[in-house]
């Protein structure tokens, strides 16, 4: 067995496509550590984006508030009643502030939404590696077994396996009677007019 050239090559080739599939399989899991370590990471960066949106719509309020604020004591300064239009005034700044913050709030969400978007696809890549890496196992499994099976039957480790139907299908296939009835039957002679000697009866369509 050990000085079988083929014998050998079988059981290097199913040794090595074994060994390829632990590869992959290992392969598939290094994957996707690394992309659930990705989606991790952009969800992190997604609770960022909120917060610094969260900050910068407060420091515009603030600012606002200062402004309408100073406003408020300028009017008082120069005798101007806080009515008509210095109201319309502040107020028109008011709703300018909270517009400024309500569009960064905005922008952080698509912000968040696009990292959480990125985290999401990341873990389903992830899965998809893991599960490649697990069927290329399989089937390197599977092709290292019939290698391996192969080398049995090439050694004479494994007896090769008779037919037992064999010598039945043989005396069936040399006999056909064994498949078919016999086909004796009664005979049949030979119409006159197909050996030649049918004469033609000249009255017949009169």
């Amino acid at each position: 067995m050990s000085g079988d050239p083929v014998t050998m090559l079988l059981i290097a080739k199913g040794v090595e496509t074994a060994m390829s599939g632990i590869a992959a399989n290992k392969a598939g899991k290094a994957n996707q550590m690394i992309a659930n370590a990705n989606a991790a990471i952009q969800r992190q960066q997604a609770e960022a984006a909120r917060a610094k949106s969260d900050f910068d719509a407060n420091e515009i309020r603030r600012k606002g508030l200062k402004i309408t604020s100073q406003g408020r004591t300028s009017y008082a300064k120069g005798g101007v009643e806080i009515a008509g239009t210095p109201v319309e005034v502040l107020g028109q700044i008011a709703a300018d502030v909270e517009f400024d913050a309500q569009t960064q709030l905005y922008d952080g969400e698509l912000a968040a939404n696009n990292y959480l978007s990125q985290a999401s696809m990341s873990e389903y890549e992830g899965r998809i590696a893991r599960q490649r890496g697990k069927s290329q196992q399989t089937s390197a499994f599977v092709g290292a077994g019939v290698s391996l099976i192969g080398a049995g039957f090439t050694s004479g480790a494994i007896p090769p396996v008779s037919n037992p139907f064999a010598s039945t299908l043989s005396s069936r296939a040399t006999s056909p009677s064994g498949y078919y009835p016999s086909l004796a039957g009664p005979q049949y002679t030979t119409p006159a007019f197909a050996s030649g000697s049918y004469t033609a009866n000249p009255n017949i369509f009169r």
